[in-house]
């Protein structure tokens, strides 16, 4: 079976790699889709973020990341995929997953199924970690030590290591 988990990732967080680490065991392959939408302006471009996930993920050998611009129902039926797999903080994120786990049945007849992160993980998004980098805050436990350099770089401030203050 295989399964399509689809996001932004803009940039990748450790909650985003501890569902890809638990779906890669679920499934014989789990196609990682960087989806960009062409009116949104990202910091990190779609091939950036590829090759974040890419290293981040290098371990897992039935794991496979993508770039696309286009409905993630047409992403899973290019890539002959079986299901789309989200990852659920909270509540919040429950509702408008839902709204988007129907829109896929209707539009592409693909079911989705949901895994719940590890508490530990329930309070990062890529927002928060954008917002810490930008202004030189702690992000090395919201994001996987590979990535966590050119992240900052992204923002011109230094590493962690480097900083004082924090």
């Amino acid at each position: 079976m295989i399964a399509v988990y689809a996001g932004s990732f803009s940039p990748p967080t450790r909650g985003h790699l501890d569902i890809i680490r638990r779906a890669s065991g679920m499934f014989d392959e789990v196609i990682v889709a960087v989806l960009s939408q062409r009116e949104k302006r990202y910091r990190f471009p779609p091939e950036q973020r590829r090759s974040m996930l890419e290293r981040i993920t290098r371990e897992l050998s039935n794991v496979r990341v993508i770039c696309d611009e286009g409905l993630l129902v047409d992403v899973v039926r290019r890539e002959g995929a079986d299901v789309i797999l989200r990852g659920l903080r909270n509540g919040s994120d429950l509702l408008f997953e839902m709204q988007l786990a129907e829109a896929n049945r209707r539009i592409g007849g693909v079911e989705t199924l949901f895994i719940g992160c590890l508490p530990e993980y329930s309070m990062i998004s890529s927002t928060i970690v954008r917002d810490c980098a930008s202004h030189g805050a702690p992000i090395e436990s919201m994001v996987p030590e590979e990535i966590s350099g050119e992240i900052y770089t992204a923002y011109g401030v230094s590493p962690a290591a480097e900083r004082k203050g924090f």
